[in-house]
């Protein structure tokens, strides 16, 4: 995602995979509040519905969750199209491999 497409008050999603073969996504969900210094201000969802923009709030709240990210850490963030895609992608890759499992790391990561 370009920092330019942003819209202030749209959900942007963030991904993350649990494993190598990117077959075991995870995803967060961000509603995009604008510019906070060089960065750019996230928030959760749940507050967001529930709160408000922390940025239009005059005290902070302990179930407000923003999140600063940089331009290039949004470079990588997806809109509902993009995720959607990333995920059946992810669903592919998963069925070809028989749905691998995630190993158990007992004894720490190994090179």
């Amino acid at each position: 995602m370009e920092a330019s497409a942003l819209v202030p008050g749209r959900t942007y999603y963030q991904l993350t995979f649990a494993d190598r073969d990117l077959t075991m996504p995870g995803v967060q969900p961000l509603v995009y509040l604008g510019k906070g210094g060089p960065d750019f201000a996230f928030q959760d969802t749940v507050s967001y519905v529930r709160f408000g923009s922390r940025l239009e709030l005059n005290a902070d709240h302990d179930e407000i969750a923003v999140y600063f990210l940089s331009e290039q850490n949004v470079r990588g963030l997806e809109d509902i199209h993009g995720v959607a895609r990333t995920i059946t992608e992810a669903a592919a890759r998963a069925h070809s491999l028989n749905y691998p499992a995630l190993p158990v790391l007992r004894d720490g990561w190994k090179t």
